[in-house]
């Protein structure tokens, strides 16, 4: 009897659910029993002939259905009381033992199943799917952009907390994207005909392919990482924290590294590198910080992972910082970056070559296909792979038999013009922007008296101090304080940057990110209004100046407030939320263009001449010798690599040049999507070309 009770109370401990279960079947099972026992033994009017197994159905439909005791009492007045007391206790007790306790029961089960469902607790059961461990302010634009894949896609969270918050923030950014694009694809085909009109919204709306959940639990539970499927999942994202998460009273970094990101690496690695778990799976971690960079490069060299993951690291404040940097250099680039970083339209994509020749690839390649753009090779782990920009992944295999266009063009290789950047404002990827402006410098220049670029700082007294007044940038002409509360002290700086000067000027307005979530993008939008109307005032009391000379770039990190950037002339909103969300998403579905990013982001003043290979842009009167006539994508595409490498330099020193698009005086901006030999190009010499090439070499 002792062992009994260890063991019963054991079971009530960790099993007190089955407990319970078992205890309500017993009691009933006894009860049935008993109650047939008695009815078949009293033996009166109406139960003369009913034998035991009689009695116990009789049992058990007065239980399920009171109304079902005429089968046992057929008339009360001829009955004996004994069998109707006995029949009236057997429905009561029966109802409340059987029927209440069995509904009870199965409702605190149900209850408990819904309970561990939406806390992760059970198993899902997928494969090829994306998992996103943590969240962030970046998180729903990874999601977002993958509503533009060509596949179905199933997406998963694991998050510490807001499970309900995020699922309703996930949902509302999908249908706003899937209602804005169908918004573009229906104007489009109001002036078709019904049939085509039908056609063409058929194959062009946007519908929602892709199916989210969120569990709420632990990111560094063994359980809940396999009971996810990180081992079968194409791509793990472990995403960091946001700044404002560890921002200290003075808007600074309280604290440095990332442990928390470091530790659920080190758990995931341990899943995906099993040998059950599937192959070549990506697994990106975001880093914004050099010591979480250098622990995570030590878990890459000290754990062998062979085939089976390829860790990433996507580092946050670098790859944005740099992204900063290029776009209030070249303001017009925020379009064609905003367009190839996304799976919307065209976008960059990898696949394997067996090839060493990156020009005479080239070459081949563009002599039998036109659905794609081999831009550059790239080798990676001792494979070579090719980028290309394409409108998906199967248009790279698409050939064609061609014939020569016989189609040429001639080009120039003109000086670059000095640019001026006037920084408003600050946030975490300040150093990285600035780096950024010095390797550009680097880059450009060809004597101390030539400056390629002058950088102005206007921002608060204390971000000034933390930069320690931008001293290390020789570059920097001026960091000015600015008080957003006596804003006239401000308009005395811009009018001496922006109307005694003759450079191409660019405003960039950062957006602070160590704000908080409800104060998101509020000093940016405030810096933004008082510019812009300065900027209009001086405009109406020089009705001559050149309006174009000046572009303003707003960063933003909440997609919500494109709308209020855009209501504003001459300025262009860089979601850079959106830009970092989409290129992670990019490196989750093809780990092999990580490297490309890389080059493309960042100038590289240590390569040989200071080249480093990206898309530029060139104003057709100094590109081209002269204007090419009317001509298809892919005859331009084609004529101008062929005159970029045609001349008798060595093959080290030719500098392949590849065209992707191009601009229009008015800003349109159109990239080369689909059959290049069905798309028409007519250019004027306002235009620019989109190229690209190694930088430095065809310069304006």
């Amino acid at each position: 009897m002792s062992k009994f009770r260890e063991w019963l109370s054991i079971q009530v401990a960790k099993h007190p659910k089955r407990v319970v279960l078992v205890l309500i079947i017993l009691f009933n099972v006894l009860f049935i029993t008993v109650s047939a026992v008695v009815i078949s033994s009293l033996s009166l009017q109406g139960t003369e002939k009913m034998n035991f197994f009689h009695a116990a159905y009789y049992t058990v439909t007065m239980i399920l259905d009171a109304g079902c005791i005429e089968s046992v009492v057929k008339d009360i007045g001829t009955t004996g009381v004994a069998l109707t007391l006995t029949c009236l206790a057997v429905i009561i007790i029966g109802m409340i033992t059987f029927t209440g306790a069995v509904i009870g029961y199965l409702t605190n089960v149900l209850s408990a199943f819904i309970e561990n469902a939406s806390a992760g607790n059970t198993r899902l059961y997928l494969s090829n799917h994306t998992v996103i461990l943590n969240w962030n302010a970046r998180a729903p634009e990874i999601v977002n952009d993958l509503l533009y894949s060509d596949n179905k896609e199933t997406v998963v969270a694991l998050v510490k907390s807001g499970r309900d918050e995020i699922s309703r923030e996930i949902e509302e950014r999908l249908h706003l994207t899937i209602e804005k694009e169908n918004a573009v694809v229906s104007k489009k085909a109001e002036s078709m005909s019904f049939f085509a009109r039908r056609r063409y919204l058929k194959n062009n709306k946007l519908g929602s392919n892709v199916t989210f959940i969120v569990i709420e639990g632990n990111i560094f539970s063994q359980k809940q990482l396999k009971d996810i499927r990180i081992d079968l999942a194409k791509a793990v994202i472990i995403l960091s924290n946001d700044p404002s998460d560890s921002a200290d009273e003075d808007g600074g970094q309280s604290g440095e590294g990332n442990p928390q990101a470091v530790k659920a690496l080190m758990q995931a690695a341990d899943i995906v590198s099993a040998g059950n778990a599937a192959h070549n799976q990506n697994l990106i971690i975001e880093i914004t910080d050099l010591w979480t960079y250098d622990i995570v490069q030590r878990i890459i060299s000290g754990k062998e992972l062979g085939g089976k993951c390829n860790i990433v690291m996507y580092h946050v404040e670098k790859f944005l910082g740099q992204l900063l940097a290029q776009i209030s250099i070249t303001p017009e680039m925020a379009p064609v970056y905003d367009d190839l970083f996304s799976n919307k339209g065209a976008a960059f994509y990898t696949e394997s070559v067996q090839t060493d020749d990156e020009i005479g690839y080239i070459r081949d390649y563009l002599s039998t296909h036109t659905n794609a753009i081999p831009l550059a090779l790239l080798p990676h782990n001792g494979k070579n792979s090719f980028c290309y920009v394409a409108d998906n992944q199967k248009s790279i295999s698409k050939t064609e038999e061609l014939q020569n266009p016989g189609f040429s063009v001639k080009l120039n290789h003109a000086p670059s013009e000095s640019k001026r950047v006037i920084l408003v404002g600050h946030n975490s990827m300040v150093e990285e922007i600035m780096n950024c402006y010095e390797a550009y410098i680097a880059c450009h220049s060809r004597d101390k008296e030539f400056s390629p670029l002058k950088v102005s700082v206007i921002d608060d007294p204390n971000s000034i101090k933390r930069m320690d007044d931008y001293r290390r940038y020789s570059f920097v002409e001026e960091a000015a304080e600015l008080d957003i509360y006596h804003i006239d002290k401000t308009f005395e700086i811009l009018n001496r940057l922006l109307f005694n000067t003759s450079e191409e000027t660019s405003i960039l307005i950062l957006s602070d990110d160590t704000e908080l979530d409800e104060n998101a993008d509020a000093s940016a939008l405030m810096y933004l209004v008082y510019i812009q109307d300065y900027i209009k005032e001086m405009r109406r009391k020089n009705p001559g100046y050149d309006k174009k000379r000046i572009k303003t770039i707003v960063e933003i990190t909440n997609p919500g407030h494109y709308e209020i950037v855009k209501g504003y002339d001459m300025t262009d909103a860089v979601i850079s939320n959106r830009f970092s969300g989409n290129i992670i998403t990019q490196i989750g579905e093809k780990e092999s263009i990580y490297d490309f990013y890389k080059d493309l982001l960042s100038y590289s003043p240590s390569q040989p001449g200071g080249q480093s290979k990206k898309p530029q842009l060139k104003k057709v009167s100094s590109f081209f010798r002269e204007t090419p006539p009317p001509c298809t994508a892919y005859d331009l595409v084609r004529a101008v690599f062929e005159a970029s490498v045609s001349s008798a330099e060595a093959p080290e020193k030719q500098y392949p040049a590849l065209v992707l698009g191009y601009i229009k005086a008015n800003g349109e901006t159109i990239i080369f999507s689909g059959d290049l030999s069905e798309i028409n190009v007519s250019l004027e010499a306002e235009d620019k070309m989109i190229v690209y090439s190694d930088f430095g070499y065809y310069s304006d």
